[in-house]
């Protein structure tokens, strides 16, 4: 084409206009690797829909979809190099791909919104969701139970009559935030308290407030506005523009800077002094678990146990697949971490430092349909990282394994 990008047309409606930069564009699309697809928008549920932009490199998807109309619909191909060293920024390409392997991206065009439609849309979204949000405000102005801040933070109840904090302490809080509609949009409840410092903006001028107003050992009720928080803006993926909530809090702690710091470094020593005792007491715990479990097989050279339930009869695994297994982890006290069954399986690039290590060591084993249970050590698991309290650091696990598919990329 003109501009570039190689192309192959299925489909050629001949009507109407291309997207230019600015427009937004629906589209179905697939993207594979040679003849392995990797990707389809068919496996998601939500239309795909994005905005137009510069192209990243001569001849890339962006730089396609610039010469379709409605209706059409096209192969774009480039080279799996520019991928990867212009869009993805890498120095070259990754030793578990082939350089100069074609990249396809199979694109159906099937609507163009102007960038000036996108912007009378998104106006009047904003002015509607503004409208709803005042509306949703105004109850909780009127309702003479509650206290209104200078600032407009409404406050519903405070309870307890512990300390407060001045601008700067340390408050290890508990605490919720629920839209005026009743959409929960974050909840840390049900776990540690988290450390805000009070005065910091992250959250907003309303939450920053609402801290002043937390007794120590307390909890107390909030509408936080939106004009006190993300206004027409809101936080990607997080809060939505125009969007009030209700903010429960529960405080535990406040500290003072020093108070703080003081306290991390207590708490700092005593989980180093834990770690070092469950790294040295390791080889034990494991040993205990394989005479108790009666298991004959003798570890590998770095530790893992490798146990085959059944033999698979596909594919094995080389570096530069795409691997996709399901697995169930377990600690040696026998106790369900996580699980994939009941979703999709997970899927990773064999070889690319994506994967748990003593994983990739098993599946090494492995053929497609087979699975295995291993016992692996923390130094080829999650070695000093604590995944919860169930699975502190320096924890040898078991995982189920089983391999579902091998995509052949090289």
């Amino acid at each position: 084409m003109e501009n570039g990008s190689y192309m192959q047309f299925h489909k050629v409606s001949n009507q109407g206009e291309t997207p230019k930069i600015g427009d937004y564009v629906i589209i179905d699309f697939r993207e594979s690797i040679g003849d392995s697809l990797i990707y389809s928008s068919d496996w998601d549920e939500e239309i795909v829909k994005f905005e137009m932009t510069e192209p990243t490199f001569v001849g890339d998807m962006m730089a396609g979809l610039m010469n379709m109309r409605v209706d059409d619909s096209a192969t774009v191909a480039f080279l799996i190099d520019s991928m990867c060293i212009k869009m993805l920024g890498l120095e070259a390409v990754p030793d578990y791909l082939t350089p100069g392997t074609p990249f396809y991206v199979d694109i159906k065009l099937k609507n163009i919104i102007t960038a000036e439609e996108a912007a009378k849309m998104h106006a009047r979204q904003l002015k509607q969701m503004k409208q709803d949000d005042d509306d949703r405000l105004a109850m909780y102005y009127s309702d003479e139970r509650n206290t209104i801040t200078k600032d407009g933070l409404i406050i519903l109840s405070v309870n307890g009559k512990g300390r407060g904090a001045q601008k700067g302490d340390v408050l290890k809080i508990n605490f919720n935030m629920i839209t005026l509609s009743g959409d929960t949009l974050l909840d840390l409840f049900n776990r540690e308290p988290v450390a805000v410092v009070c005065g910091d903006l992250d959250l907003g001028n309303g939450f920053a407030e609402a801290m002043k107003y937390i007794p120590e050992g307390g909890e107390a009720h909030f509408v936080v506005p939106s004009s006190l928080a993300f206004d027409s803006v809101g936080l990607e993926n997080f809060i939505p523009p125009y969007c009030s909530f209700i903010l429960n809090v529960k405080s535990t702690k406040i500290f003072t800077p020093d108070e703080y710091e003081q306290e991390e470094k207590r708490l700092r020593d005593m989980e180093e002094v834990e770690n070092q005792r469950r790294k040295a007491e390791e080889p034990a715990k494991i040993e205990k678990f394989v005479k108790e479990f009666d298991i004959k097989v003798a570890p590998s050279s770095t530790g893992v146990y490798y146990l085959e339930i059944a033999a698979g009869t596909g594919d094995s695994v080389d570096n530069g697949d795409l691997v996709s297994i399901h697995y169930r982890l377990y600690n040696l006290e026998n106790s369900l971490i996580e699980s994939s069954y009941g979703g999709e399986p997970m899927s990773f690039v064999y070889g690319s430092d994506e994967m748990v290590p003593g994983i990739e060591e098993a599946l090494k084993k492995m053929r497609v349909g087979g699975k295995a249970t291993i016992i692996v050590p923390s130094s080829m698991a999650f070695e000093g990282v604590a995944i919860d309290k169930e699975l502190p650091a320096y924890s040898p696990v078991i995982f189920d394994l089983e391999l579902v598919s091998v995509k052949k990329f090289r």
